[in-house]
């Protein structure tokens, strides 16, 4: 017991990490030669703590023999379904960690981004929809990857979603949500390398269950929520759900007086449930979902390096050269002002839509034949602005276009035999495509090219039109065709020992191609000289990659030892292999000197081994999970970036070997009647252990010209070392059918690298976030009337999520929300 209490003391002391990790290693090694505990299972509807337990009243038979039994209170386990099959999380050998209904509510955790605010190992990059990404444990952090699938697989009622932005909602109605980390493909669904986020709605009921909520706060504030299930006949039950959420922006156009990154969302998702006997139930699912907003506002974080250049003179500094010749004026380089001076909209519109139909059928045998079948669709169309007053750039952008269709058939064992398993196929069908728009001003050839000596010398004589007025187009397509077979088995050995085996092929095949026309408009390419041609060539010439193909077979496997020491405490150890195949850029970048084939990305494979504890202690009013992991990861994905002109592309990569390891830690504690402590926290050192050619950030590479640099050994980007979140709930006692509630959270994650290449100026600071809620349920008959106070970001944090590399060296910056005080009235009948 002391060695765990030593885990929950020392992991608070992030000021003393290397004595952290020290102390935290021991202990996790002493619970796994001796740890004794008491356990009394207890089974709840209701889960409404974080690392995967509910709180519940001890249930008593005899209540004159225990004059104290009022006072007995327990943790009760959450039931998952993550191996197919209905059992306890705490059963489960495996790091999983669960957000119920009741979590999401009272922490206000309404959408993909706040998701790490009470995950461990989560990092959810968040520009704009299309450029966003799921990580765990550091890897998988791939914003804007038209070409790949995710390292982290994101599902959505068991329907696999093909790209990261289609996660990006409102969570509407959602009974649960349930993070697992490590290699995936062996129980179901898609192959994955780093973890996976599956996501419960909650499904039709034959008895009443409506909802209607509104809530209001800062900054306009609006959200409405409604829900409503019954049963439409005997064996067919309805349930219709859906929001409307807008508030205003908080970054600041001094320009034009208009406020950027609002939000404007709708969705709605309808199910019908057909239950036409016991053995047999049909679920159809049909959502859809709008965006509409002025999202992807980006601050000035880095203007760029300051030097004595031999060419341009003493205290140069490229940005703010350019953007002035431009006639760029109110350069900010302030981040904390949260403002822009910009002469160009910045919107984001967004269209996303599906449909499923799951069928259960269980056998006399006890056997279950599940089959799912999906589609689904995301529409995605930017206005992106430059962040300047100049008219250099117009609009610039990338829509995408996606649509996909998976069927998954499994067959399922009866449960408690001597060998559980799961086998089932898998296909899974994705087309993309995507335009890529650069529409540029009459100061283009100031803003990105006034630092090129001849350019300088056209502009001084008004002479140079080499971007001026023209607009750039690219054309880029990607099919994905994948098949796979999987299967796992779990051999109980022995009464305590239990022996889980899986494996997984999959096979694809995958064809692109990318073309880009010649610039429209501006002065006619014959009247430019063959330097200006060079120049634009580089940049805007016409380019076409013909039909790029890659197939081949993906292999993953599973073998874990989960022994039960006693009826309180589940060790197990774990090795599991994934893969995921390569792709393509559907950005053409450097492609036109360096060949089609440099399009192409190579698959990424990843060794994962890790131990762990599942405990429960003090009469089950304690819970502690914990683990150590390692996982390499070799031909890394990632989003890269290329120089091309003066211009930055984004481009996927692979960045050599990753190195990921650390510990993970979930409590959950219920020391008073009606009080319910959380706990979770890791420790990532995620490394590059080689990646020799990493882009060289700008403050090294446009004062000495070198591009490139070596960063084995060095942190990966976007990847805080330590993380750690903390919530509470307390219920006070009834009184006259009203009961009070008072819950907080707090969420603190450590620095990280911004961008790929390790620039320092491009550091995301540490920040934590507190969060508060006050209120009080009020009975009236059957129904239910829930009113609500809460503030999110309660100090008003001024924090830093993701930054951006852009032209001329620059780093911008994209800001989290700041304090936001609301109000939320629930009536549930």
């Amino acid at each position: 017991m002391e060695s765990l209490m030593s885990v929950q003391k020392h992991t608070f002391h992030f000021k003393r990490k290397r004595l952290v990790l020290n102390k935290i290693t021991q202990s996790l090694f002493i619970s796994f030669i001796g740890c004794a505990g008491y356990s009394s299972i207890v089974y709840a509807e209701d889960t409404s703590a974080t690392s995967g337990t509910a709180v519940t009243e001890a249930s008593t038979s005899n209540s004159k023999s225990n004059s104290k039994a009022d006072d007995v209170i327990q943790l009760a386990d959450v039931i998952v379904t993550t191996r197919r099959r209905e059992e306890k999380a705490q059963n489960v050998p495996t790091p999983i960690s669960i957000l119920s209904a009741k979590t999401l509510e009272t922490q206000k955790l309404s959408k993909l981004e706040d998701l790490q605010q009470a995950l461990p190992s989560l990092n959810v990059a968040f520009l704009n929809p299309r450029q966003s990404s799921v990580a765990v444990r550091g890897l998988g952090n791939n914003p804007a990857s038209d070409g790949l699938e995710a390292s982290v697989g994101v599902y959505l009622d068991n329907v696999y979603l093909g790209r990261p932005g289609m996660a990006v909602f409102d969570l509407l109605d959602i009974a649960q949500l349930e993070l697992l980390r490590g290699p995936q493909g062996t129980l179901f669904g898609k192959n994955t390398t780093a973890g996976l986020l599956n996501i419960s709605s909650k499904q039709p009921t034959f008895d009443p269950d409506h909802s209607a909520e509104i809530s209001f706060g800062s900054r306009n504030y609006l959200q409405a929520k409604g829900t409503f299930s019954d049963a439409l006949s005997e064996n067919v039950a309805g349930r219709l759900s859906f929001y409307k959420t807008t508030q205003d922006g908080f970054i600041d156009n001094t320009y034009n007086g208009k406020d950027y990154n609002n939000t404007d969302r709708e969705g709605v998702r309808g199910q019908i449930l057909w239950k036409p006997q016991e053995n047999f139930n049909l679920r159809l699912i049909a959502d859809y979902n709008k965006q509409d907003d002025d999202q992807g506002a980006m601050v000035m974080y880095y203007a760029g390096p300051t030097f004595n250049s031999t060419v341009y003179g003493n205290n140069y500094n490229r940005y703010l050269e350019n953007a002035t010749q431009s006639g760029a004026k109110n350069l900010y380089t302030n981040w904390n002002d949260k403002q822009i001076h910009s002469d160009a909209p910045q919107h984001m519109s967004v269209e996303q839509g599906g449909g499923s139909a799951e069928a259960n059928w269980s056998l006399d045998s006890g056997k279950k034949i599940t089959s799912i079948s999906a589609y689904r669709f995301w529409n995605f169309t930017p206005t992106n602005s430059d962040f300047i007053s100049s008219n250099a750039l117009t609009n610039a952008g990338v829509s995408v276009r996606d649509k996909q269709y998976s069927q998954e058939l499994r067959l399922t064992s009866a449960g408690n035999q001597k060998v559980d398993w799961v086998t089932g196929l898998y296909y899974f069908q994705q087309q993309l495509d995507n335009t890529t728009f650069s529409l540029y001003g009459d100061t283009a050839d100031a803003f990105y090219l006034y630092n090129v000596p001849s350019v300088r010398t056209l502009i001084a004589n008004g002479q140079s039109n080499i971007l001026n007025n023209r607009d750039s187009y690219s054309y880029g397509t990607t099919e994905t065709k994948s098949s796979a077979l999987f299967g796992q088995s779990t051999w109980h050995a022995t009464p305590k020992l239990d022996i889980t085996t899986g494996a997984r092929v999959t096979y694809e095949d995958k064809s692109a191609s990318i073309y880009r026309t010649d610039p429209i408009g501006g002065t006619p390419v014959s009247g430019l000289s063959a330097a200006e041609r060079n120049l634009l060539n580089a940049q805007l010439g016409a380019y076409d990659s013909g039909e790029l193909k890659q197939h081949g077979l993906s292999y993953s496997g599973l073998l874990t030892g989960s022994y039960r020491v006693n009826p309180s405490t589940l060790a197990y150890a774990t090795y599991s292999h994934g893969e995921k195949s390569g792709g393509f850029n559907l950005s053409i970048g450097s492609a036109p000197a360096a060949g089609a084939n440099s399009l192409k990305v190579d698959p990424e494979k990843a060794d994962n081994y890790e131990i762990g504890l599942k405990q429960n202690f003090l009469n089950n009013t304690l819970q502690l999970n914990s683990n150590i992991f390692w996982i390499d990861v070799s031909d890394y994905q990632t989003t890269s970036y290329e120089q091309v002109g003066n211009s930055v592309v984004s481009v996927l990569a692979n960045a050599g070997k990753v190195r990921s390891r650390g510990i993970e830690l979930d409590a959950t504690y219920q020391p008073i009647r009606r009080l319910t402590l959380n706990f979770n926290g890791s420790l990532n050192d995620t490394t590059y252990t080689e990646y020799k050619n990493a882009p060289a950030p700008s403050n090294i590479s446009i004062p000495t010209g070198v591009n490139t640099q070596d960063l084995s050994g060095e942190r990966v980007y976007g990847v805080p070392k330590w993380i750690a979140n903390f919530n509470f709930r307390y219920d006070l006692a009834e009184h006259n059918n009203w009961q009070p509630y008072v819950s907080g959270s707090y969420a603190w994650r450590d620095w990280s690298y911004g961008s790929l290449d390790n620039n320092p100026y491009s550091v995301i600071k540490a920040y934590g976030l507190t969060n508060a809620s006050l209120g009080a349920r009020h009975r009236i008959g059957e129904n239910e009337l829930d009113v609500a106070l809460w503030v999110k970001n309660l100090t008003n944090e001024t924090y830093v999520t993701n930054t951006w590399n852009s032209s001329n060296g620059i780093v911008l910056a994209s800001l989290g929300q700041p304090r936001t005080i609301g109000a939320t009235v629930k009536l549930s009948f």
